[in-house]
C-alpha cells in the first residue's frame, strides 16, 4: 500500500506544479469570449485572452467585427485606448466596411443608449479621430459629389436658358393718359378719383452685363449696361400701370412714383404707382 500511495502523492504534486506554471487557462476554457469582454470593458478578461494568444483583431462570426469595434460601439473609452495601445487595428473594417470610428458614432441618438453612454461614445469617437482613425467613406460618393455640383450648375443654366420667358408684347392704353408726379395738372381739375393703380416688373441681371460692368468698374465711367436695364424696367412698369388706369376709365394719373426692392441676389423689382383720376379742363 505504501508504493501506490507514494505514486498518488507524487502525481498530485506534479499536477499542482504544472497548473502553477500556467497562470491562465487555455483559450477553450476562458470564461466568455473576447468580444464580450470588450463590450463590458473587462480589461482583466481581455488580458487573459491576449495572454492565451487570442488575436487582438479576431473577428466574430456575426458581422466580422473586432473587439475594438465592440468596445467603440458600447462607449468603453478606457477599453478602446487599451486595445489601441496593445496594437489593435484602429481602421479594421467589418463586413459592412465600417471602422471602429463608425461604430463609435453608430446609433448615437437611439434609445439603446442612455445619456452617459452616448457621451462616452462621443468621447470614443473624438479619441479615435484624434489618432487618425478612418471612416467608411465610399469613393464613389466622393466622385459623385465632385461631379454633381458642376453638373447641377450646368443643368441650371440650361434650364434657365430654355425656360426663359419670351418678351411679351406690352399692351398700350386705348387713349392718351396724362401722367404727372404732382397732385395736380395745370389747367385741369380732378372731377373723379378712381384710386391706386400700379405696374411692376422683376428683372434679373445678365451674366454678360455683369462681366462688362465689372470691367467698366476698373476704368471708371458710366455703367451703361445697368443703366439700360433700369430704363427698360421703368418703362415696362409704367406701361403696365397705364394699362390698368385705362381699364378703370381714368384719363390721368397723378402723384406718380417709382419704387425698387431687392427680391433675391441679382434680381430686383421695379414698381410704378400713382392715383388714377378723371380730369377736365378747368
Amino acid at each position: 500500500m505504501k508504493h501506490p500511495l507514494k505514486a498518488l502523492i507524487t502525481g498530485l504534486f506534479c499536477a499542482i506544479t504544472i497548473v502553477a506554471q500556467e497562470p491562465y487557462p487555455k483559450t477553450g476554457y476562458l470564461m466568455g469570449d473576447i468580444w464580450t469582454a470588450a463590450r463590458k470593458g473587462d480589461l482583466t478578461a481581455l488580458q487573459q485572452h491576449i495572454d492565451a494568444r487570442v488575436d487582438i483583431d479576431v473577428r466574430d462570426e456575426e458581422d466580422q467585427s473586432t473587439p475594438l469595434h465592440r468596445a467603440a460601439y458600447y462607449g468603453q473609452v478606457e477599453t478602446v485606448k487599451w486595445l489601441v495601445e496593445k496594437g489593435a487595428d484602429k481602421n479594421a473594417r467589418n463586413k459592412d466596411g465600417n471602422t471602429p470610428l463608425d461604430a463609435a458614432y453608430a446609433r448615437m441618438e437611439s434609445d439603446e443608449f442612455d445619456g452617459d453612454t452616448q457621451k462616452a461614445k462621443r468621447e470614443v469617437g473624438e479619441y479615435l479621430d484624434s489618432i487618425g482613425a478612418e471612416k467608411n467613406e465610399d469613393p464613389w460618393f466622393g466622385l459623385l459629389c465632385c461631379f454633381s455640383c458642376p453638373a447641377l450648375f450646368i443643368f441650371g443654366i440650361l434650364y434657365a436658358a430654355f425656360t426663359k420667358p419670351k418678351p411679351e408684347e406690352i399692351p398700350t392704353p386705348s387713349k392718351q393718359i396724362m401722367v404727372t408726379t404732382s397732385p395736380q395738372i395745370a389747367g385741369k381739375k380732378v372731377v373723379r378719383t378712381i384710386g391706386l393703380v400700379r405696374g411692376n416688373t422683376i428683372r434679373a441681371r445678365h451674366l454678360g452685363r455683369d462681366i462688362m460692368a465689372g470691367l467698366r468698374n476698373l476704368v471708371g465711367g458710366e455703367v451703361t449696361e445697368y443703366g439700360k436695364l433700369l430704363a427698360e424696367s421703368r418703362e415696362q412698369a409704367l406701361d403696365r400701370m397705364l394699362v390698368q388706369a385705362d381699364e378703370l376709365g381714368a384719363n390721368a394719373v397723378i402723384g406718380l412714383q417709382f419704387q425698387t426692392s431687392v427680391v433675391m441676389e441679382g434680381a430686383a423689382e421695379m414698381m410704378a404707382f400713382g392715383t388714377a383720376v378723371v380730369v377736365q379742363d378747368a
